[in-house]
């Protein structure tokens, strides 16, 4: 043998290996394609049977490449061969318009097959029908000349007339109805209908409906108002023509154009039956003696398939006309507002001028306004185009304003004017409520002075300065007056020594000060305060105590009144007496607690301590202690000592809140009382269902004559917050039946900061057993229970699996405890055999039948063969795709009697016979051979040379 043929005899043969061992991992993807119920029905009797074959299945990548492909049987079943493993999509490719539900699905072959070996199956749900609605199109600026109007709305109907879809056309107007089972229709767009015939299969509609044109929309507005009667005229390059029964009119030095149109009284405009094109749109308007200007000058207009509305409106224009605002001394004033026929239309500038715009030749009323200004006005002032500017309008008198400062009760103050020209008479106004007056003169100079309103009442009443001369050439705002001073003079009397730690504030009450507040400190030295130079009027004198040590500047004692309201007139305040009553302690609780404190002296005092912060008075000095009853909620400490000479915070925290419960136990069953047990656990879960913690229910009573009910009762310290879920159970360890609870658990969260309501009680009575057996006696059998219901205790849903268990040598089982509010149903399983139910938990037992595969070469029936894809199929929709082990060995077992048919399949082999078909019979053993033959290699010849892979594959 020469070297490259010894060599390309080693290559084949280590393929053949390499093979061998990847023939474990063929796997295969297959299923059916059917038409679905609604187009078998639509079908009439005389149709030709239904043939798939021309339709192809293909097994793709994730990417989308085509790894393999098949053709569908004329029944609709495929099946295609995997040999690699992971993820691919299956996809149906069929006619053109045909619709597919689904038309790809996922797979994923592994150790399980291709998507754990079930059928993947497609189905033809109907045909389509399309057609297009076309449009009118112009010249060739029309950029879609063969397209259509969108969102024209095309209804298919049925012969009847009842509605089956409807669609919108496209941008280009077409339209299509997917997944349209065979019969006749009518198609409907607007009004008109039309009846279309429809075979089995797809259907194309002609260009059966037809729009002339399209409408151009817009708006011409003057400062927002709609204009009646502007021209608008349409011109275009390329559309020659376009129907227009008002007539194209004419515009002064322009081009002829194609249509005109005349905005109406809302200032709208509309040319119709505008086909397909570029247009440009220019505006005319014409006064009975001016032109006046519109704006933009033109607009570019581009129609599709559609109606277009221009979005930017024309605006109408005028001519504009300027003023000036002066003083008496001819120069501007700013910020004034200029109203034209009582609308404001402008504001002067830093040199007192304005602008009017877009008026009209007309008369107007043009008046000036500004706070503390009084101007003439133009009456009816004719306004025209030609007009250089408004008359200047001047300032012709000022406000002279101010305040007189008197919060007295009971008083008011009045202000004189005297002392101005000769033409202006002396004036006397009474101040407002908050002591404010203004005057409207002239320009001058005048004299001011404030006095009583009624000065037979209130003779003391002086007020400082005793008159202001102001010079008027412009609004003079701040002209003041003030009250005469008084003093105010008191005593403050503490238990101790006062010292600077406590201070007095005087607070203004009522007027434009109530702001104004002043504070004393007392000396070491004398316990009286003075607050010099105090207006007349209504005052509050507050006393307070701060600490050196309390950093928040609070008050740390009580007193007997800590403010004192004051009245001060015309003279000095005097014999005001503050008097200390005790020492603030500062009570910061989050619950409500009652409470009572010892005192120095051994006595107590009850307390009633509110949620949140309080305040309580301890009269007397010295070291105090604060006890709490409440059995529900644990604050950290059963007391606190409170100092009265270090005052800090008390803070109250409930860190735990008590959660009990009770459980009652039914102690009688059908055969009878039965053993209780002395205690119960109970187990405390997180949110996650770990066990935390636990406690111990206790029994507390006894049943009696009137109920066989005990009761056991426990109880846990839990922090706010917690979430946590009880569930009870029955410890004992023993062969005695257990007792089972209801519900199983109760989740409880300790939202309520506060006392707790009691955990909802539990019920407990003894476990369901279940038993029963197998007919003849058969050791080792799989017995499953299974809810037949959905159970409000255990978390059991009908269908799941509430316990398994097997038999004895007796052929006996028992399953328990199981909770009493569902009924259960029983299976029973055993390789090898076939157990049918013969009661509600009895089963007979029968042997099952097999078949054993032996799969040799034709080449060298000495060597071991290669792993193959065996496919069994049998009656009533049985299938069976598994893999042989090396050496073509293979056994299906457990089947029942009937008719099978049985293929091996393997990449580049051939098998005689190709398929077998198997008559097996009661517990029956059946042998089928298969002889096979390589009809390709994996392997090529290049002229003495190799490329072998680092996993034994062989490549050329």
């Amino acid at each position: 043998m020469a070297f490259g043929d010894a060599l390309l005899y080693l290559l084949i043969l280590i393929c053949a290996t390499s093979l061998a061992v990847s023939a474990d991992s063929i796997q295969g993807c297959g299923g059916f394609v059917e038409a679905s119920s609604s187009l078998i029905k639509s079908r009439k009797p005389a149709d030709a049977k239904l043939d798939y074959s021309h339709i192809t299945v293909e097994l793709r990548t994730m990417d989308g490449l085509v790894k393999d492909r098949t053709q569908c049987a004329p029944n609709g079943y495929y099946f295609i061969p995997v040999y690699d493993k992971g993820s691919f999509v299956v996809k149906i490719n069929g006619p053109e318009g045909w619709s597919w539900d689904p038309d790809k699905v996922p797979v994923v072959v592994d150790h399980t097959g291709c998507n754990a070996n079930e059928d993947i199956n497609f189905q033809f749900t109907g045909f389509t029908i399309s057609g297009r609605v076309v449009g009118a199109g112009g010249g060739e600026s029309c950029s879609l000349k063969n397209g259509g109007p969108a969102n024209v709305n095309v209804e298919l109907l049925s012969p009847s007339g009842d509605l089956v879809s409807s669609v919108l056309t496209s941008p280009v107007g077409s339209y299509s109805f997917t997944n349209i089972i065979p019969g006749k229709y009518k198609l409907r767009a607007s009004h008109p209908d039309l009846k279309v015939e429809l075979g089995f299969g797809n259907d194309v509609v002609d260009d059966i409906f037809f729009v002339p044109g399209y409408d151009i929309r817009g708006f011409v507005v003057a400062q927002g108002n709609p204009i009646l009667g502007v021209h608008i005229y349409l011109y275009s390059d390329d559309v020659l023509e376009v129907d227009c029964p008002q007539g194209s009119g004419n515009v002064p030095g322009q081009r002829k154009a194609l249509c005109h149109a005349v905005s109406d009284a809302d200032g709208k405009f509309t040319f119709k039956s505008i086909p397909c094109g570029v247009y440009e749109l220019i505006p005319y308007y014409k006064g009975e003696n001016t032109i006046f200007d519109v704006s933009p000058p033109f607009v570019s207009v581009s129609v599709g398939h559609h109606h277009v509305t221009i979005p930017q409106k024309f605006q109408v224009t005028g001519f504009s006309v300027g003023g000036r605002i002066v003083d008496g001394n001819d120069m501007g004033v700013d910020g004034v507002k200029i109203i034209v026929d009582g609308n404001e239309r402008s504001v002067t500038d830093k040199q007192g001028y304005y602008k009017l715009d877009q008026v009209t030749s007309n008369r107007y009323t043009i008046e000036a306004k500004k706070e503390h200004y009084k101007f003439n006005s133009l009456k009816e002032f004719l306004v025209l185009p030609n007009m250089a500017s408004v008359p200047d309008i001047k300032a012709v008198s000022y406000d002279v304003c101010g305040v007189v400062r008197m919060d007295s009760a009971g008083y008011k103050a009045k202000v004189a004017l005297t002392h101005g020209p000769e033409n202006v008479k002396p004036q006397v106004k009474q101040t407002d409520e908050s002591g404010n007056f203004c005057f409207e003169v002239p320009p001058g100079e005048y004299r001011l002075s404030a006095l009583a309103a009624t000065p037979e009442s209130a003779p003391g009443l002086l007020f400082l300065p005793p008159y202001v001369d102001v010079a008027v050439k412009s609004p003079v705002l701040n002209v003041e007056f003030s009250q005469a001073l008084v003093n105010v003079l008191g005593t403050v009397v503490c238990k101790e020594n006062c010292g600077p730690s406590v201070s007095v504030t005087l607070v203004r009450l009522a007027g434009n000060r109530n702001h104004e507040r002043k504070t004393v400190s007392l000396t070491n030295e004398s316990n009286e305060f003075l607050f010099p130079n105090v207006f007349p009027g209504k005052y509050r004198l507050e006393v307070k105590h701060v600490s050196p040590e309390v950093m928040s500047g609070e008050d740390n004692w009580c007193w007997e009144q800590n403010f004192i309201d004051v009245d001060v007139g015309a003279e000095d305040v005097k014999g005001i007496v503050f008097a200390q009553k005790g020492y603030w302690v500062n009570v910061i609780s989050t619950h409500d607690v009652d409470a009572y404190m010892t005192q120095p002296d051994g006595s107590t005092v009850n307390l009633k301590i509110k949620k949140g912060s309080q305040h309580i008075c301890v009269e007397a000095p010295g070291v105090h202690e604060l006890h709490f009853v409440n059995s529900c909620i644990f604050f950290g400490s059963s007391s606190i000592k409170i100092d009265t000479l270090n005052p800090s915070p008390v803070y109250l925290k409930g860190e735990k809140y008590l959660l009990k419960g009770q459980i009652h136990v039914d102690s009688s069953s059908p055969n009878g009382v039965y053993e209780l047990p002395e205690n119960i656990i109970v187990d405390m879960l997180n949110s996650e269902g770990t066990v935390v913690d636990g406690t111990t229910a206790r029994l507390v009573s006894s049943g009696n004559d009137q109920t066989s009910a005990v009761v056991y009762e426990y109880s846990v310290w839990v922090d706010l917050g917690g979430k946590l879920t009880f569930v009870p159970w029955d410890s004992r360890n023993n062969w005695e039946k257990k007792i089972l609870f209801y519900p199983r658990q109760h989740h409880v969260s300790v939202i309520n900061d506060g006392c707790q309501a009691l955990i909802p009680p539990f019920s407990g009575r003894l476990g369901l057993y279940i038993e029963g057996s197998v007919s003849p006696p058969l050791p080792g059998v799989y017995v499953r229970i299974i809810a037949a219901g959905d159970s409000s205790n255990a978390p059991l849903k009908r269908g799941e699996l509430a316990l398994e268990t097997t038999t004895g040598t007796d052929g006996i089982f028992v399953g328990g405890p199981l909770y009493d509010d569902v009924v259960y149903s029983v299976e029973a399983s055993k390789p090898g055999y076939h157990l049918k139910p013969v009661g509600p938990y009895a089963f007979s037992c029968q042997k099952l039948s097999q078949i054993s595969v032996h799969i040799y070469s034709e080449e060298d029936a000495r060597e071991p063969f290669p792993s193959v894809l065996l496919s069994l199929s049998g009656d009533n929709g049985y299938r069976n795709n598994s893999v042989s082990g090396t050496g073509g060995i293979f056994l299906f077992d457990n089947l029942f009697p009937g008719s099978f048919y049985l293929r091996p399949l393997l990449k580049e082999y051939a098998f005689s016979p190709p398929a077998q078909a198997i008559e097996l019979g009661s517990g029956e053993s059946r042998e089928v051979i298969f002889q096979a033959t390589r009809v390709a290699y994996s392997a090529y010849r290049y002229s003495h040379s190799v490329i072998w892979s680092a996993k034994g594959r062989c490549f050329s």
